[in-house]
């Protein structure tokens, strides 16, 4: 199994990259991680434009991307930076093109980068089935060079770095024919382009693989590690959860995402996109690389204690980095539920010291081990500490068929192993972190694995915690049940447990939303529209609903939603069904209750009422 993809995915080295520089930043080599954003407002307003790219730069956005989705606006990119500079400000700016390689000639005199999409840029998408010959293919892939080239030109001699920015769901027609909507055609999407930077002896070049869905965002930039690698190329990337979401579900699916790819030392820069004011995506992401880049040595040795007697083969991985597979475990009973042979994920959490003691802690585990719906997921495991070992009867009586375990240290072996027995035995480690676990897995036989991890006391660490370790696991298909332990509630405990296999997509506990952080070609408030859409629509589990501000972003980056909310026009809505558009230029003030029409036509759609009295 080759591991090219990252120097050692037990003991994490930071990949080993050329160094690129993006005005007065340097990303790669040594350089500390950089943490950017991107302004959300409309690109010809210069000094709305300006002001918000001032105020990202003093919270912490160390480089700072810009929509030029016209010739128009790459034009006023000028005065933009004119603006900035004025200010005082030598943040790096960055265009942000889709479709037009004209607006990016023109943007490329202005700015310290450009982005390009090479899914739409020159390359057509219609959502055309079309078959191609190998001929007929390689002259295609050369039409396309072609039109990219005067760009990389262009750069070369200006000083200017490049982004090649793919995103899952909106490849070309072509690619999507021969490689479908997929990592490898991400992948082989923004190979082509590179290959012109690279004939042409640009160096400034950094890449990126985008996707809404973390396990796909995973694989593709793990697969172009790889890809490059065997070319002898050591580009930096750029990392992002596109279409994350706001609030609690775009931080915990992005820090899956980037959180996963950081701890295997890949990566030199990050956005955290949220529906929200960009303003606070800067200290998610900081707080993300804080916890989660390894040790800057880049050397090909193995981690500390390579030596040591629980030491991993090197030549074993216990998953494939490039495709999802659950580990092959055997089943066991867990009280009522079953553990292993690809049963689903528990959800369990370790009960705080003296919880169990507490007058009310029985009937509080009571009720979180109560489904809010039939079928959903809840509490199905707890574990508690050895002083308190005294109430699990009083626990299971209240809960009956809820996993209760015992924390005896003394189960532990030397490297930390721990035998949990419910009616089965289970596997569980105590260090918590992603390069343990891997190696765990790959010791164990087919004995069943609790993912665990005990959370730092502060609250928002704690959240990016659970989603950066537990999260590449489970996507890794490493993992039988997660469970999390610390100082906190356990209500919140297990509202992050279940916000984590919900961005995993391994267990649903509520409505899915895909919606992207806005930019200047958004066509309404989106932060406004998706809370609204939320509280009318927030009640129906397994249902992914995707919220885009243009067309840019829908219908292809919200392909895999199952249904869409796109802005089409100014004050107008296209909704979707997949892929296919099946209403059209919907007045914004009559969208909700349309999109809420469509549900119903669907039959996914429930009254919040019902689904309180079933519970």
């Amino acid at each position: 199994m080759s591991r090219t993809y990252c120097l050692d995915p037990f003991a994490p080295r930071r990949r080993r990259t050329r160094v690129v520089r993006i005005g007065g930043v340097l990303i790669g080599g040594e350089h500390p991680v950089a943490v950017q954003s991107m302004t959300t407002t409309d690109t010809l307003d210069v000094a709305a434009t300006a002001r918000q790219t001032l105020e990202l730069a003093a919270a912490g956005s160390q480089i700072v991307r810009i929509t030029a989705p016209t010739t128009a606006a790459a034009r006023a990119l000028g005065e933009i930076r004119a603006a900035v500079r004025a200010a005082g400000c030598d943040v790096p700016l960055v265009a942000d093109i889709h479709f037009q390689p004209a607006a990016a000639m023109e943007a490329v005199r202005h700015v310290e980068k450009v982005r390009v999409n090479p899914g739409n840029y020159v390359d057509g998408r219609a959502f055309r089935q079309r078959e191609y010959g190998d001929d007929e293919y390689a002259a295609e892939v050369q039409r396309v060079q072609d039109r990219f080239r005067p760009l990389v030109r262009e750069a070369l001699v200006r000083g200017v770095a490049l982004r090649i920015g793919t995103n899952h769901g909106s490849l070309s027609d072509r690619i999507m024919n021969r490689f479908g909507d997929t990592p490898a055609g991400m992948v082989e999407s923004a190979v082509e382009f590179l290959e012109v930077c690279e004939d042409e002896s640009l160096r400034d070049v950094v890449l990126s693989m985008k996707s809404s869905n973390p396990q796909v965002m995973i694989q593709a930039y793990r697969l172009l590690a790889t890809r490059l690698a065997a070319r002898g190329w050591d580009h930096p990337f750029h990392l992002g959860v596109t279409e994350a979401g706001a609030g609690e579900d775009g931080r915990v699916k992005s820090a899956i995402g980037i959180g996963s790819l950081l701890r295997d030392g890949v990566g030199e820069t990050i956005r955290v996109s949220l529906t929200e004011s960009p303003v606070a995506e800067i200290p998610v992401a900081r707080r993300l690389v804080r916890l989660c880049v390894p040790a800057t040595r880049h050397d090909e040795g193995g981690g500390d204690g390579a030596d040591d007697a629980c030491a991993t083969p090197t030549a074993a991985l216990p998953f494939d980095p490039y495709t999802y597979a659950r580990r092959a475990s055997d089943a066991v009973p867990f009280g009522a539920h079953r553990l292993g042979a690809g049963a689903p994920v528990l959800a369990m959490i370790a009960l705080p010291p003296g919880f169990a003691a507490r007058d009310d802690g029985a009937a509080r585990v009571a009720r979180l081990a109560t489904p809010a719906e039939p079928g959903l997921p809840a509490l199905e495991g707890v574990l508690l500490p050895a002083a308190d070992a005294g109430h699990a009867d009083a626990l299971r009586r209240a809960a009956p068929g809820l996993a209760v375990t015992i924390d005896d240290p003394s189960r532990d072996d030397a490297c930390g192993e721990r035998r949990e027995i419910c009616g089965g035995t289970a596997v569980s480690l105590r260090a918590g972190d992603v390069g343990a676990h891997r190696a765990l897995a790959t010791r164990l036989r087919r004995e069943p694995l609790i993912v665990h991890v005990d959370l730092p006391d502060d609250a928002d660490d704690a959240l990016l915690v659970a989603a950066s370790v537990a999260g590449p696991l489970l996507t890794d298909g490493i993992g039988d049940a997660l469970r999390l332990g610390g100082r906190h509630e356990p209500e919140r405990l297990l509202e992050l447990v279940l916000s984590v296999l919900q961005s995993t997509r391994l267990r649903s506990s509520r409505t899915d939303y895909i919606a992207c952080p806005g930019c200047g070609r958004t066509l309404f408030d989106l932060e406004t529209t998706t809370r609204r859409i939320e509280e009318r629509t927030g009640h129906l589990p397994g249902v992914k609903i995707a919220v885009m501000g243009c067309i840019v972003n829908g219908p292809g980056e919200m392909a895999d939603a199952d249904f869409g909310y796109v802005g089409s026009a100014p004050g107008l809505v296209n909704l979707y069904a997949r892929k296919e558009i099946v209403v059209r230029n919907v007045p914004e003030e009559e969208a909700d209750e349309r999109l809420i029409a469509l549900l119903r036509e669907h039959g996914v759609w429930r009254e919040p009422a019902a689904i309180t009295a079933e519970a």
